[in-house]
C-alpha cells in the first residue's frame, strides 16, 4: 500500500519513468535486505509493480520549423533554444550555465561533473553562431553569474521552468508533438548526417555507450558510402595502373 501511494504521490511531480527509476532503487534494497536476512517476505515493489511508461518517438526539427520556432519565440527562450540547437546540451545543462563554464579563448563550454547526467565532466566545443551569441549575451549581463535568465532577468530555479515559455511557442510556431528534449536530438541528428563521426559526437553529447549514439546514424547511407567507397579506390588504382 505505501509503495502504491508513494508511486501516486511522486506522479503529481515527476515523469513515469522517473517514478519507476527511483522504485528500482527501492527494489533493489529490499532484495538486498532478503539477502541478508533482514527482511522476510515477497518484495512490496516488485508485488506493486512499475509503471508503464509511453516511449515517445523521438522527433527532429526540420528546417522551416526552427525558423518558425525561433521567430515564434521571446528573446530569452530564443537565446536557450540556439543555444540548444548549437551544443545538444540538455535543458538542465543550458539554464545552470555559468559564464565560468565558457572558455572564448579556446572556444570551449565545460559541463561540470555535479551538473551532468554521466557524473563525468565533458568539453563541448562553441561554433562561431553560437559564440557571436554569447558574446553578445555577455555584453547585456550585467555582471550575472548565470549566462541564460528568464523573462524577469533571474536565473531557473525549476528544469521545468521553461515549460509554458515552450509550449507557448511551439502553439505560436503551430509545431506539435516537440519536447524541448528532442532540440537535443536534432543537434545530435544534424551532426552524425553532416560529418558521420560518431565517437566525436558521443564525447560531446556525453554518451556513456556509443550504442546510444548510433542510434541518429542511418546505417543504410553508411553502407552506400562504403561500398561506393572501393569503387572510387578501384578507379584510382585502375588509373595508377
Amino acid at each position: 500500500r505505501q509503495i502504491d501511494d508513494y508511486k501516486q504521490y511522486r506522479l503529481k511531480y515527476v515523469k513515469p519513468a522517473t517514478v519507476n527509476r527511483e522504485l528500482e532503487v527501492l527494489r533493489h534494497i529490499f532484495n538486498l535486505a532478503e539477502r541478508w536476512n533482514t527482511f522476510y517476505g515477497k518484495n512490496p515493489v516488485s508485488k506493486s509493480g512499475l509503471l508503464k511508461v509511453n516511449n515517445i518517438k523521438e522527433r527532429i526539427l526540420n528546417s522551416d520549423e526552427e525558423y518558425r520556432l525561433l521567430k515564434g519565440s521571446p528573446t530569452y527562450l530564443k537565446n536557450i533554444i540556439v543555444c540548444a540547437l548549437h551544443t545538444g546540451m540538455r535543458k538542465s545543462e543550458i539554464i545552470t550555465l555559468t559564464w565560468n563554464n565558457l572558455d572564448f579563448d579556446k572556444n570551449f563550454i565545460t559541463i561540470d561533473q555535479t551538473n551532468s547526467k554521466s557524473k563525468k565532466q565533458r568539453i563541448i566545443p562553441i561554433n562561431s553562431k553560437l559564440r557571436n551569441l554569447l558574446l553578445e549575451i555577455k555584453i547585456q549581463s550585467l555582471g550575472t553569474e548565470f549566462v541564460f535568465l528568464n523573462s524577469d532577468g533571474l536565473p531557473y530555479k525549476r528544469q521545468d521552468s521553461l515549460n509554458r515559455a515552450f509550449q507557448l511557442a511551439l502553439k505560436k510556431a503551430n509545431i506539435t508533438g516537440l519536447r524541448f528534449h528532442d532540440l537535443r536530438h536534432t543537434a545530435a541528428t544534424r551532426m552524425v548526417d553532416s560529418t558521420g563521426n560518431i565517437v566525436a559526437v558521443s564525447k560531446i553529447l556525453g554518451h556513456a555507450d556509443l550504442k546510444t549514439t548510433m542510434r541518429y546514424a542511418h546505417p543504410h547511407d553508411s553502407l552506400i558510402d562504403a561500398v561506393e567507397a572501393l569503387a572510387i579506390y578501384s578507379s584510382v588504382t585502375h588509373a595508377q595502373e
